[in-house]
């Protein structure tokens, strides 16, 4: 008979991932795409992760077209439950969400260098248009721990080196900012048109700090 018990597991340095799905969320897409496209025909964007793609002006907090309000309130909601989850007390009433966001569109062959949002306490993508499953433009997540790999548990998934996620429309994921990621080429035909952000939390007597 074992004299061994089981009494608790701890998810020791654990990088929670949290994937919502917006319902209902065909005219969204329609709507943030047409969006996406008009803003890309104004503006030559920015270079930042993106290789071969367009990136946005980090404004996208500040957008008023029908598409980027709704989805604003979306993100928003979603962070906050993400933020009861890892931290069941955190007091909203004496803090305040600093928001950066932006629009990525990723034609074919386009991709997203690896890269992390230091600076920010969580990072997230909503998906409007991706590829169909097996087209590529997945995100993948490199393992943040120095040499959690060197010897492994064949089966064990907390040995893994990287994390992948093939999202589909409608998806939005949430996740820490210090997480390296970058996403697959595009494989399909048609553009990947995603929208982008970065939350951290400032204290309401705390000045806004500059985001340039």
């Amino acid at each position: 008979m074992s004299k061994v018990k089981l009494t608790q597991i701890e998810p020791a340095f654990a990088s929670p991932m949290m994937l919502f799905q917006v319902l209902d969320c065909e005219l969204l897409n329609r709507q943030l795409v047409e969006e996406a496209q008009a803003m890309r025909a104004r503006s030559p964007g920015l270079t930042r992760s993106n290789r071969d793609g367009w990136h946005s002006e980090d404004e996208f907090f500040g957008r008023t077209e029908p598409g980027c309000m709704a989805l604003r309130t979306h993100i928003l909601e979603a962070v906050q439950e993400t933020t009861r989850l890892l931290s069941p007390h955190f007091d909203f009433a004496a803090n305040r969400a600093l928001c950066q966001g932006w629009i990525n569109v990723n034609p074919p062959g386009a991709f997203n260098a690896p890269h992390d949002h230091s600076g920010f306490a969580l990072s997230g993508v909503y998906y409007a248009s991706v590829p169909p499953e097996g087209r590529s433009g997945a995100i993948e997540f490199l393992d943040p721990r120095v040499n959690a790999n060197a010897y492994t548990i064949e089966g064990a998934a907390c040995f893994n080196r990287k994390f992948i996620i093939n999202p589909k429309p409608g998806n939005l994921l949430v996740f820490p900012s210090y997480l390296t990621h970058w996403v697959q080429p595009n494989g399909d035909s048609t553009d990947r048109v995603t929208v982008a952000f970065n939350i951290r939390y400032l204290k309401q007597s705390d000045p806004v700090p500059s985001m340039g």
